[in-house]
């Protein structure tokens, strides 16, 4: 990528903005497609949940793009079981406390049913893979060249991507594990049965996503001020840009336990189990 005295800076948490999203990923991914443009308006999300609360389902539901999404745990018996669940959680309030959460989530249920009578979530029902993804890409007619995937599969993120040969998104978002330093290049060892276990132990570092999209034509252009989501672009879609180094584009975990008044993530597990590449 060549640099030029003509720059101009991309700071994409100045951008950010929670629509259906979790974070602020909505407004990061419409200020990085207002600096490189779109295509075609074809998005891949994995790892969507039940589409509520994604990367993508903004931009499907109100932007008039076409996609693909998909999560192996979509159905509706899986989703209720996230309502109990959450009902179950909010009882360790206390009754004023347990009541308020109640409400704001019972609130929160009643916008998406609003939304789904308004808006058919199509998620297909797929188990992802590195050794399967290009084959689903193929079974549901992504094209070659799209303008946005996005990847949360709490564990095999780094694999699956770096299996993807065939296809060439304008723009990728993946999760990383952001309880690993941006010095250190680490990742857990590809197993496709494997499942996050709630733990720090999944994924791959910043660093580690890094070198793997420079290997595959892409540049780091940020994270997420939570930590949770890293934001790559096709590198020659950047010239005349300006992007920071790694160890100012990291963001540490702004989620789990508080230690001494610093978020540490999930629970520690031993990372020293994970592959240094």
């Amino acid at each position: 990528m060549k640099k030029n005295q003509n720059e101009t800076e991309f700071d994409i948490n100045d951008h950010e903005k929670k629509i259906y999203s979790q974070n602020g990923e909505d407004g990061i991914i419409e200020f990085i497609f207002s600096q490189i443009d779109t295509t075609n308006k074809f998005s891949v999300e994995f790892g969507v949940g039940n589409g509520f609360e994604c990367n993508t389902i903004y931009l499907l539901e109100k932007k008039y793009w076409k996609g693909l999404m998909m999560d192996y745990g979509s159905d509706q018996n899986i989703q209720w079981k996230g309502v109990m669940k959450k009902a179950w959680y909010n009882r360790k309030l206390g009754l004023i406390g347990s009541i308020r959460k109640d409400l704001a989530f019972l609130k929160k249920i009643i916008s998406r049913t609003k939304r789904s009578r308004r808006f058919h979530t199509d998620i297909k029902s797929e188990k992802v893979t590195a050794e399967n993804i290009q084959n689903l890409f193929q079974k549901y007619n992504v094209p070659k060249n799209f303008d946005l995937l996005s990847i949360d599969i709490d564990y095999n993120d780094y694999w699956v991507w770096k299996s993807i040969t065939d296809y060439s998104p304008r723009v990728v978002v993946i999760e990383y594990n952001s309880s690993i330093p941006p010095t250190e290049s680490k990742v857990v060892p590809y197993d496709p049965e494997a499942k996050w276990d709630g733990t720090n132990y999944f994924g791959a570092s910043l660093l580690a996503l890094k070198n793997l999209g420079l290997t595959k034509g892409y540049t780091l252009v940020g994270c997420d001020n939570a930590g949770v989501n890293a934001f790559f672009c096709k590198s020659e879609l950047l010239d005349g840009i300006k992007i920071k180094d790694i160890k100012d584009l990291y963001r540490p975990p702004k989620y789990g336990e508080i230690v001494n008044g610093v978020h540490i993530g999930h629970p520690p597990q031993n990372t020293k189990k994970m592959l240094e590449i």
